[in-house]
């Protein structure tokens, strides 16, 4: 009996062992294509994949064409026609080149490095590498409370003269802005409401904007002088002085009675249908406006068409409400017309031809 069962396990095992040899053979058999196909695809990706690198390397370059260092600006010089440039590439050349050029950043400021999008260049301590980064991570939450004592209240400096008409931009567009007469507005088509001629000369509007407590206080070293220089002459009617309120967050939509109601309060009667509020998203107009830094107060003289002929910020020094006033005179100056006027003391041009009989 034992030598029966001992018989049986042999057979069983043997069985086994050629099952199983069966099985490697079929395998190896199987296996061998694939691996040399995958071996091939292997060799084939990393082949694209080093020419496309190759390609990138001499298509995607810093621009540090800029004074400073930090503000290299990642842009495409040259692109693979095979390469399609993704949204966020899209979006961020968009907001770069919507910008307005003629504002003047504070050298001390971070305004002037941060990117489209609210970025930042960081680079590495150790390796030199550069990448994007988000604003508030690479330079903390309470950054913008640090630049207004870098600056003195004032990321942006006033500009030396007015910005020529050839090369001035619009104002960004703005809508659904509360009046305090209870009309819903757009700007900038509200700078330009009595402007029919659509003449650049026929008048000057005073933008001041804050979206906060801090900025609002400020304003009024800038928008008083204005008033009082400007609008209580024979040429009133020429200039306005508007003010914007800017409410971003979903609280301050919520909150939006009791803001109205304490801003009517705070503001007198006579320029409650020159006050504005805001309440939604406006980080695209404040980044083309360059008001990254929104603990502060701005201002901007627009002319009679809308476009941007001034900008200042902070608390408005003597010197800087001067100019502004003074600005804002030449820009209502109507266009020198020039008369052709006739020489007679001057040599006769032409032959003279006798008179026919």
């Amino acid at each position: 009996m034992l030598y029966l069962i001992m018989a049986f396990v042999f057979q069983q095992s043997r069985l086994c062992k050629q099952r199983l040899s069966k099985v490697l053979t079929w395998t190896r058999n199987i296996s061998s294509p694939v691996s040399s196909v995958a071996t091939q695809r292997k060799h084939a990706l990393s082949s694209i994949l080093t020419s496309s690198l190759t390609a990138q390397s001499h298509c995607l370059h810093w621009d540090t064409s800029t004074p400073s260092k930090s503000t290299a600006k990642r842009h495409f010089s040259q692109k693979s026609p095979f390469e399609q440039p993704s949204v966020f590439d899209t979006e961020y050349e968009r907001l770069r080149l919507r910008r307005n050029k003629h504002i003047r950043m504070h050298p001390d400021g971070h305004g002037k490095d941060i990117l489209p999008g609210n970025y930042v260049i960081k680079k590495h301590p150790k390796t030199g590498q550069e990448r994007k980064v988000i604003l508030e991570h690479a330079l903390g939450y309470f950054w913008a409370l640090k630049e207004l004592s870098l600056t003195d209240n004032k990321p942006i400096l006033s500009n030396e003269c007015i910005i020529p008409a050839a090369e001035a931009e619009k104002f960004p567009t703005l809508t659904g802005l509360h009046c305090l007469n209870d009309e819903i507005v757009n700007i900038p088509d509200f700078f330009t409401r009595n402007n029919l001629s659509k003449d650049a000369t026929a008048q000057c509007t005073l933008v001041a904007l804050s979206c906060k407590d801090f900025g609002a206080k400020l304003l009024p070293s800038w928008t008083k002088p204005f008033d009082e220089a400007l609008r209580h002459g024979g040429d009133s009617h020429k200039y306005e002085t508007v003010r914007i309120t800017i409410n971003e967050g979903r609280i301050a939509k919520l909150l939006s009675p009791l803001i109205v109601s304490g801003t009517r309060k705070n503001v007198p009667e006579e320029d409650h249908e020159r006050t504005l509020l805001y309440y939604g998203d406006a980080g695209e107009m404040r980044d083309i406006l360059r008001m990254h830094n929104i603990y502060t107060g701005y201002v901007f003289l627009v002319d009679g068409i809308g476009r941007v002929r001034w900008a200042g910020s902070g608390e408005g020094s003597e010197e800087e409400v001067q100019n502004m006033i003074d600005f804002a005179r030449e820009l209502t100056k109507p266009p020198q017309k020039f008369s052709r006027q006739s020489n007679k003391a001057g040599p006769r041009v032409g032959k003279k031809f006798p008179p026919q009989d």
